[in-house]
């Protein structure tokens, strides 16, 4: 029996911790898809700013648009030089025979993989907003069904006055609403092209560095306006920060509800559930407690994340690294943590309870 992965992420956790949808948004050969799109894009913008002939252009365009990475290669160059950008050139320019000179000619390892992981953000923050949405209607339709029923509200734990079951939910779906309206403006931030350059300030390019960002933008959908944020890392940050939010709203929907399971508490009823290998009587809340793990590591790697804020001078290897580690694991824990919530709110068949 071998299993590659580690063990939370394997086939003996099923996606209990892991989210295959938001996994393919930012998996290998999706990242290389994206690093590819960048360097068209880039060819493209050599040609369009006159910095490449039409017809040298046009043979890279034409390998690149049938070309297929060769992923040892890629992992082999990767762990020369600690980036797979220089290995990919190499096999585009080797396709692009004739055009090789339209490829990749003043662009740096940072503008590819920077610009890379602000379309694999978008592509998982499209993927999450969807899934708010129906949380966002679960809570409502809950809402209307057992809004009115009689609920004890606790303070620290305690029994403390009467409520309804509406008011609790309100309290789950006012941070679920906030994560979906703080979206248009997350989006626009980092969705911006990165194209600073061997030092961030697009030197180099016969004074066309603001044109080739333009041509870039509009060909990949991306804002090229503003400064060049090659060290501002703020972005990415802001998109940690917002998966935060977003998995400490689940958490605090999934820690309610497995308080309000408890034996002798049942201000809630659920269909299904976790059995225990010791206690058959058990029926353990377990997609509410993973919303709580989930929510708490994704809150601890924020603050690693924020640590990448600091890049040294003009690039920073090591932070650079570790945004990747961490935005990643955010994005799929977060992921996670939708799913898990919108499984948990189909199991609730009633909210309430008799004072």
């Amino acid at each position: 029996m071998q299993m590659a992965d580690l063990f939370p992420q394997s086939d003996v956790f099923g996606t209990l911790l892991n989210d295959p949808a938001v996994t393919r948004a930012f998996s290998g050969a999706q990242f290389v898809a994206h690093m590819v799109a960048f360097e068209r894009a880039w060819t493209i913008a050599l040609r369009d700013t006159g910095l490449v002939e039409p017809g040298t252009a046009g043979a890279a365009l034409a390998a690149i648009d049938v070309f297929t990475p060769d992923i040892a290669g890629l992992a082999a160059g990767t762990e020369r030089d600690g980036i797979p950008v220089p290995a990919l050139v190499g096999q585009i320019k080797a396709a692009a025979k004739d055009g090789a000179a339209a490829v990749h000619r003043g662009a740096t390892s940072q503008d590819v993989i920077d610009t890379a992981m602000v379309l694999c953000m978008l592509d998982a923050a499209d993927l999450m907003e969807t899934r708010l949405q129906t949380i966002a209607q679960q809570l409502a339709t809950l809402a209307a069904a057992h809004g009115e029923n009689p609920l004890m509200g606790r303070t620290r734990m305690q029994a403390a006055y009467l409520m309804t079951a509406r008011d609790r939910l309100a309290a789950w779906t006012t941070p679920v609403a906030g994560a979906l309206a703080r979206l248009p403006a997350l989006r626009a931030e980092i969705g911006k092209i990165q194209y600073g350059g061997a030092v961030g300030n697009r030197a180099g390019m016969d004074n066309k560095g603001d044109q080739i960002a333009a041509s870039l933008g509009q060909t990949l959908g991306l804002s090229h306006d503003g400064p060049v944020w090659h060290t501002d890392r703020s972005s990415f940050t802001s998109f940690g920060h917002w998966l935060t939010l977003t998995a400490g709203a689940l958490g605090k929907i999934g820690q309610d509800i497995a308080l309000m399971a408890q034996q002798g508490i049942a201000d809630i009823t659920l269909v299904g559930g976790g059995g225990s290998s010791a206690m058959p009587h058990k029926q353990n809340p377990i997609r509410a407690e993973v919303l709580v793990t989930l929510a708490r590591y994704v809150a601890g790697q924020q603050g690693i994340l924020a640590t990448t804020l600091i890049h040294e001078q003009e690039r920073s290897g090591s932070a650079w690294t570790l945004e990747w580690l961490a935005l990643t694991q955010m994005a799929n824990a977060t992921g996670t943590g939708l799913r898990h919530a919108q499984a948990l709110l189909d199991q609730i068949t009633d909210i309430g309870s008799t004072p």
